[in-house]
Parts: structure tokens; C-alpha cells; sequence
């Protein structure tokens, strides 16, 4: 009887644990990508917090909350100000991009400009570039509306965000000793795990998101010179195409200067087409051989695979801050997988 007692009580405690773990999780599931989105943070700066922590906090102030939140002030500063400001001049300029499309597919005298013959053959019928063009306004439009009715919701996210991030910071041993005592692992395997995910963390965010940004904001100071519609819109796509592994750059830039060359042809300047080609060329694509070597290292290297299905995945599963959080699960996963192998 006592053994058929403690069975039911161990029963009746494994079915509480698993409701209120499903109610849990379905209370923090609106909120799961700001969740997400405060530890890669905490993980990425929290060398910067030990550092403050370690020499420039006074012995007479509550170091660790001053810590964090100057780190979080840093976050707010390298990160959100910069992520708010490109959102909102992305909106202005697809709003001012939809409105233009608008007004020109509308116009009595709505035809196509004279291409050279290479181009025509390849355009069809001009009602036909019309409808394409119509369409394209149309997606644009929508994708305007939902980032509006998402703003309240994004100024939410980005209070938890900042929240969490804060206690993550200030809590990180006591984060780390909880994770230790739920899956005990051998002594020394918890630092080797951290160490590899080091590695492979640096590998994935400097060598992919770091450097795409770099081409980035390359790519829209090109395309602000030379006098490209839209360069926040343009330098956005490059920064995104650029950390997409067997992608690059130039799927952006070789177009705009394709555009550039056609606007040549019906104005007779083609100064801007050739300046873009030689720029994006020399410049642009090229940054990219240049910093990822020096800045990783052979160490460091992670299978594009797992940055390719990362960041895709990850931008359909969580929306922009996928791109850093999905990436970071995948290599958390192989990682997981590595020790596992080992240790069988």
C-alpha cells in the first residue's frame, strides 16, 4: 500500500507540474520573443557587465544593479535607438515609395520609357508591367498597415525586453547555478560547453550579422551619394541579403546599378551606374574577405547550414529578432548534439 500511495502521489505530482507548466508557457507566450530577445542580448553584452562590474563600480553602490543598468543603457543606445529609428524611416520611405508607385501607374499618360532593344523584348506588354507594378503597391501597403498596428505591441516588447535583460544581467550566476543543479553534468563539461559556445556564438555574430551590417550601412552610404530612391530601404536589404550564407551583396546593389544604366540611357548620365559598379565591387563585396578572417578567425567557423536555416527560420518563427536569436538556438542544438556524441 505505501509503495502504491507514493506511485500515486509521484503521478498526481508529475500531472500539477505538467498543467502549470502549460499555463506557464501559454502566460509568457506573447511575450516568448522578448524573452528570447533579453538573453541573446544579456549573452552578448555580459562581458561588458562583468567588466564594469570588475573595475569601475564603487564599493558603496549596489555594484551589480548599477551594472546593469548601465549596460542596459548601452544596449538601448547600440541596439534599440538604432533598430527604432531604421523601423521608422523604412515605414516613411516604403509609405513615400507606395504613394509614387501610385501616382505613376495612375496617370492618364501612364506608358512605358523608351529601354534599349535588349530590355524591351524582356518587358512584355506595358498593361501587363502595370498590373506587376500595381500589385507590388498593393504588398507594400499591406506590410505598411501591419507595422502600424504593430507599434503599441513593439513599445511593449521592447519594455520586457529591456526589463528582462536587466535581471538576466544582474542574475546571470544565479541563472547559470540553476540550469547547473536541473542537468548535472560532469565537472568541467558546463565551462567546456560555455567555451565551444563561445566560439561558436563569435562565429555566428561577427562573421555573419556584424560584417552584413558593416556592408549595410556601405551600401546605403552609396546609395545616399549617388542619389538612389529609398537608400534606408536599399542598405536594410543589403544588411539582411548580405548575412543570408551563399547570398551577398551584389543581389542588391548589381540591380540598383542594372537601374542606374537604364535611368542613364534615357537621361544620357551614367556616372552613377559606373560609380556603383566599381563601389559595390571594390567596396561592398569585398569588405566582406576582408573583416570576416580577421575578425572570427579558423576557430570560430560555424556551418552555414546551421546560420542559413538559423536566421531564415528564425525570422519566420520570431520576426526581425529572429536573426539573432534563431541562429543562437541552432548553434545551442549542434552544440548539444556534440556533447552528446561524446559522451556516448
Amino acid at each position: 500500500m505505501s509503495e502504491k500511495l507514493e506511485a500515486y502521489r509521484r503521478t498526481v505530482a508529475m500531472v500539477m507540474m505538467i498543467i502549470i507548466s502549460v499555463l506557464a508557457f501559454l502566460i509568457i507566450r506573447p511575450f516568448l520573443v522578448a524573452i528570447l530577445s533579453a538573453a541573446a542580448l544579456s549573452y552578448i553584452f555580459y562581458p561588458l557587465y562583468r567588466y564594469l562590474l570588475d573595475n569601475y563600480m564603487p564599493k558603496f553602490l549596489p555594484q551589480k544593479t548599477m551594472a546593469s543598468m548601465i549596460t542596459c543603457a548601452v544596449i538601448i543606445l547600440l541596439v534599440l535607438l538604432p533598430t527604432i529609428f531604421i523601423t521608422s524611416v523604412l515605414t516613411y520611405e516604403v509609405r513615400n515609395g507606395y504613394l509614387f508607385l501610385q501616382e505613376f501607374i495612375q496617370a492618364p499618360s501612364w506608358s512605358l520609357p523608351t529601354l534599349p532593344p535588349f530590355l524591351a523584348q524582356f518587358m512584355g506588354d506595358p498593361a501587363q508591367v502595370k498590373a506587376l507594378v500595381g500589385d507590388l503597391a498593393g504588398q507594400l501597403i499591406g506590410w505598411l498597415q501591419g507595422v502600424l498596428k504593430g507599434i503599441p505591441n513593439l513599445l511593449l516588447n521592447i519594455f520586457i525586453t529591456i526589463f528582462s535583460t536587466y535581471y538576466f544581467l544582474k542574475h546571470g550566476k544565479d541563472i547559470y547555478g540553476f540550469f547547473k543543479e536541473l542537468f548535472p553534468l560532469p565537472d568541467g563539461r558546463y565551462k567546456q560547453m560555455l567555451s565551444r559556445f563561445d566560439d561558436l556564438s563569435r562565429g555566428m555574430i561577427l562573421g555573419q550579422i556584424v560584417v552584413g551590417l558593416v556592408q549595410g550601412i556601405l551600401a546605403w552610404a552609396g546609395f545616399w551619394f549617388l542619389g538612389v530612391p529609398n537608400p534606408v530601404l536599399w542598405g536594410f536589404a543589403t544588411f539582411i541579403i548580405s548575412i543570408i550564407p551563399l547570398l551577398g551583396a551584389a543581389l542588391v546593389w548589381a540591380p540598383i546599378a542594372v537601374y542606374l544604366f537604364i535611368s542613364g540611357y534615357i537621361t544620357g548620365e551614367y556616372w552613377r551606374a559606373i560609380a556603383l559598379l566599381i563601389y559595390g565591387t571594390f567596396v561592398i563585396s569585398t569588405i566582406d574577405n576582408i573583416l570576416k578572417p580577421k575578425i572570427v578567425g579558423e576557430h570560430a567557423k560555424i556551418h552555414p547550414l546551421i546560420i542559413l536555416f538559423g536566421i531564415l527560420g528564425g525570422i519566420q518563427l520570431f520576426g526581425i529578432p529572429g536573426i539573432l536569436i534563431g541562429p543562437l538556438i541552432l548553434t545551442l542544438f549542434d552544440l548539444v548534439i556534440e556533447i552528446y556524441r561524446e559522451s556516448l
